[in-house]
Formats: structure tokens, C-alpha cells, sequence
């Protein structure tokens, strides 16, 4: 499949980014930065549009990820992902002029290095969508056990194929929009940039977070579902007293391209009847609160998803929880 020109942009920042980390070097044995002692980062992620009372369109995603620093700034970490999406309207099969069914499973292997200034992440991801994906199986199930409508359509979803996906996310700090505004309250800001090549998606993007509360840990990676995005985080925060307990509230924005979408333009290899037509250009807005105590960090909030496809009838509003335990 020939690469639109429009992501090719997109595929310099990935390896801007990867320069980034081989440039920053890891410490050895008696050098300055080395630790002995390595850190461990574990993450539940979970968005589901019930919370806001839809049923359609992104109905449910899952992350968890786990990351380990080695020294110096320096990590690894492996990933689970599985988002379902679903038509608006409930029939027994794909609606035309709405999303397809689809299931979308992944796992993950990433690269992570970490700095008070700036921070990136790489991600490698295996997945598959159709039954092997589970989607079909977890929606009912949990539609089933909670007394919910199920949905009879699974067995017009987009078809099961093997993916492979490249992605990078890298953020920057903002001291020019950090303030102390008194009794402890405080602001600090990220910027960060995020791209995506592989056959189930081809997209990238722009955002900045904003939070306001007492004793800002560490960023947490809460903006979306997407790979590269840990609950380590990207970005130090020297002044963060880590046995004190942390709250705030956080808000963000975040635009992207999206030149390739399996779930909506279906797979590379098999042919798929398109029941809508992809927007290019969409954008997400988000808010929420955060709470950092006893090394977990918790964090619930909303999100915004401006149309996916042309014709879209609502727009999509999910809820979105976190856990994030560090050791």
C-alpha cells in the first residue's frame, strides 16, 4: 500500500524522536545517574461511553501497560489494548452510513526515556481485529451480565486480520505556563506531539495538557487509549514530594490526521464493503481529576471525540478511569 505523502511528516517525527533517546545515552557502573534500584510502573486503563449514557460508535476500550526503568531515566515497557466499536444503531448486522462492528486487540513492546525537560516513547504493537480480537465475546458478556441489550450484528464486523503498528509519542515541558498561586496550588503544562504508521493506523497529532492542583506529580499519560502512551510518564518533576499526597485537575486538547482507520476503512488484505467514509481531521478534548496517594495514582475524567466519520449522528463522549500503582 503506497504511503499517503501527508504522513510522511509524521514518520520523521518517530525517528526524531528514537535519534532523541540514542543521543541520551544509558549511565554505567560508577558513573553519575546510574541506579541500581529499578523502578516499576503498572497501569489499568478503561473508557466506556456508558458513563455519559450513549451506546454506539467507541463503546469501550482497555489498556494495561507495564513499565520498568532500568537507570538513568531509561525504560522498557510491554502493553495490552482492546478497543470495540460498535454502529449506532442497534440492528442485526452493519447500518449503512455508521461505523462497522469492530474489534481491535493488540499487545505491545516499547521504549520509553524519561527527563525533566522532555521525554518520548516507542511502541511496537502485534494485533488483530474479527473474533480474534475478543471484542464480540467481552461486549456481550459484560452486556449480558449486567442486564444490558445485547448487540446481534458481531457476525457482520470487520474482518479478523493480522497488524503490525509503529508509534511514538514525545512531550515537552512548558515552564513559561507554570505558576505557584499560593497555600501550595500550583500549574504546570505539556505539550506533546504523537504519530502512528503501521496497517491499522495511520494518523498523528498535537496537544497540550494543562493541570491545577497541590504537589503536580509526575505527567500522567491519561489523554486517550492510544499506544505509547504509559503510566510512567514522560516528564520528572523535581519538586514532587512523593510521600505527600497529590490532587488537581486536569484538562487537554488534541488534534489529529487520521489518513488510515481499520476499524472504519477495514483491513489491507481483505476486501471490506465501507458502510461510511473517514474524516480526516478530528480533534478530542478532555478533563478531569487527579488524586496521587501512597504511590497509586488514580485518576476519572471525560472525553470529547469530534466526528470519526462523515454523516455521524452524535458525537462520541466517554468516560475514562485509571490506576496507575508505582514501586
Amino acid at each position: 500500500m503506497p504511503m499517503p505523502m501527508s504522513v510522511l511528516p509524521w514518520v520523521a517525527m518517530a525517528g526524531a524522536s528514537t535519534l532523541a533517546a540514542y543521543m541520551n545515552p544509558i549511565a554505567q557502573p560508577g558513573e553519575p545517574g546510574y541506579t541500581t534500584m529499578p523502578q516499576h510502573h503498572l497501569r489499568f486503563m478503561m473508557e466506556n461511553d456508558s458513563a455519559f449514557g450513549n451506546d454506539g460508535n467507541y463503546s469501550h476500550g482497555t489498556r494495561i501497560d507495564y513499565a520498568q526503568e532500568v537507570c538513568n531515566g531509561h525504560a522498557w515497557g510491554i502493553s495490552f489494548v482492546q478497543d470495540i466499536y460498535t454502529p449506532e444503531t442497534h440492528t442485526d448486522g452493519a447500518v449503512p452510513g455508521e461505523r462497522p462492528y469492530a474489534g481491535y486487540m493488540a499487545v505491545g513492546a516499547a521504549y520509553l526515556m524519561k527527563g525533566e525537560n522532555f521525554g518520548t516513547a516507542v511502541e511496537f504493537q502485534l494485533g488483530t481485529t474479527g473474533n480474534a480480537s475478543g471484542a464480540r465475546y467481552v461486549q456481550n458478556g459484560l452486556h449480558e451480565a449486567f442486564g444490558l441489550e445485547t448487540w446481534d450484528g458481531w457476525h457482520d464486523q470487520v474482518p479478523a486480520e493480522l497488524t503490525v503498528q509503529l508509534s511514538a509519542r514525545q512531550d515537552f515541558r512548558l515552564p513559561w505556563l507554570e505558576f505557584n498561586t499560593g497555600n501550595g496550588w500550583m500549574t504546570d503544562a505539556t505539550f506533546y506531539t504523537r504519530e502512528e504508521i503501521g496497517t491499522a493506523f495511520i494518523r498523528g497529532g498535537a496537544g497540550l495538557t494543562v493541570r491545577y492542583g497541590v504537589n503536580l506529580p509526575p505527567s500522567m499519560q491519561v489523554s486517550g487509549n492510544r499506544a505509547a502512551n504509559f503510566g510512567m510518564g514522560l516528564l520528572d518533576k523535581p519538586d514532587y514530594r512523593r510521600e505527600d499526597t497529590s490532587y488537581f485537575l486536569q484538562a487537554g486538547i488534541y488534534l489529529e490526521y487520521v489518513a488510515r482507520d481499520i476499524t472504519i476503512d477495514g483491513g489491507v488484505f481483505h476486501d471490506f464493503e465501507q458502510t461510511c467514509s473517514r474524516k480526516p481531521w478530528q480533534m478530542e478534548a478532555q478533563f478531569g481529576v487527579g488524586i496521587s496517594y501512597q504511590g497509586i495514582d488514580y485518576f476519572v475524567g471525560g472525553i470529547y471525540h469530534s466526528p470519526c466519520y462523515r454523516d455521524q449522528k452524535t458525537e462520541a463522549v466517554y468516560g475514562t478511569f485509571s490506576g496507575t500503582w508505582h514501586w
